[in-house]
């Protein structure tokens, strides 16, 4: 299946999958009011892709006059998408398919962050995990793997200071080698950026700013659907608002303001499992960073000009979402100007935004329109 989805998709397969994608099923008639695309077009568009075994009809729709419009939808089994996040102790791999839903997940300790490391720690768990869920080599479109850094123009990465043997160019080829298999390696931030348009959040939006909380306070921008990397590929960062060496909104910040008031939290997979005791730290941290974000978010949203702005990386669905509610914007832009305030919304993958983003990366050059 890889190859005709890479080879014969136009742009005009790509919108229309992309509708799917954000309807869940649509009948002929609603995807050529949306596109704009004549009746016969979609019907010849939705028989391609019904010969390529991308879509497939659902069933039909009852108690409407005349005949029951039959809808379509992309087909679940059609094909997946490997995903991988990690940290210093631990990485995170996933399996998504191709309607964008999670077949499997697994965590496993990484005994080094280290190329060589995490390529052994990801062809034994995807080699585990494809046997376990029975799924069809053929159907892989390859992986993708979101990274802790910055790239420099030759593709080398500029990692966060944790991961100093992560340092190397052209990555993704000596992961290509390991694997066997294609694979995308991209910024953390922008994976997250890209996870969200294409199967989270951001869904409902065209343009939009994606702030990532994790070992620092990255980012990721999506333009009028298309992920915008800049001139040097690093577009969205907003760490250096917040130098090292200070209180920082980060993810990593909280660790470490947890492990100094005396709780044990070594790494991002134990934020979720701390005792209620240590609720009165984080919620004295997350008053702290939200007060941090606002200022600059509000800034840069005005210049920016997003329809929203979604909060997400290494954090546990409540931490997020506390977050969300403390930050103000309206407090720092109404006191300049009364022009409508940018929405925030709290990523709905969780603490695995990461891992599922960085599975939707082949994804969305698979099937996707890519700018």
């Amino acid at each position: 299946m890889t190859k005709p989805l890479l080879q014969n998709l136009t742009a005009s397969h790509r919108r229309v999958i992309e509708i799917l994608f954000q309807q869940g099923s649509a009948s002929r008639a609603e995807i050529a009011s949306v596109t704009g695309f004549t009746k016969p077009t979609i019907s010849q568009i939705v028989q391609d892709l019904t010969e390529w075994e991308v879509v497939g009809e659902d069933a039909a729709r009852k108690g409407l006059r005349g005949q029951p419009a039959r809808p379509v939808s992309v087909r679940r089994q059609a094909g997946f998408a490997i995903g991988v996040n990690f940290s210093t102790s631990f990485a995170e791999v996933v399996a998504v398919d191709l309607a964008g839903s999670v077949i499997d997940a697994v965590q496993a300790p990484l005994d080094e962050p280290s190329p060589e490391c995490l390529a052994a720690l990801i062809h034994e768990e995807m080699e585990r995990l494809i046997r376990r869920k029975r799924l069809a080599k053929n159907r892989l479109l390859g992986a993708g793997i979101s990274f802790p850094g910055d790239f420099y123009a030759d593709g080398t990465l500029m990692p966060h200071a944790l991961f100093p043997k992560l340092k190397a160019a052209h990555l993704d080829r000596f992961f290509c080698e390991a694997l066997g298999i294609p694979v995308i390696v991209e910024n953390d931030g922008r994976v997250c950026a890209l996870g969200e348009r294409v199967i989270g959040v951001g869904t409902r939006f065209r343009t939009f700013m994606l702030v990532h909380i994790g070992h620092g306070v990255g980012g990721g921008l999506i333009i009028d659907g298309a992920p915008y990397r800049g001139v040097h590929g690093n577009a969205g960062i907003l760490g250096q608002y917040y130098p090292y060496g200070e209180p920082r909104p980060s993810a990593l910040d909280l660790l470490q303001t947890l492990q100094k008031a005396g709780f044990c939290a070594p790494d991002f997979d134990t934020l979720a499992d701390l005792t209620p005791d240590a609720l009165p730290s984080i919620e004295a941290w997350m008053d702290r960073a939200a007060h941090q974000l606002a200022p600059e978010l509000a800034r840069i949203s005005r210049f920016f000009g997003p329809e929203a702005i979604v909060l997400a990386g290494r954090l546990p669905p409540f931490i997020t979402h506390g977050l969300v509610e403390r930050l103000d914007l309206a407090a720092v832009l109404q006191a300049l100007d009364d022009l409508p305030v940018t929405p925030v919304y709290a990523s709905n993958l969780g603490s695995r935004a990461g891992a599922v983003g960085a599975a939707t990366l082949p994804i969305y050059q698979a099937l996707l329109p890519l700018g």
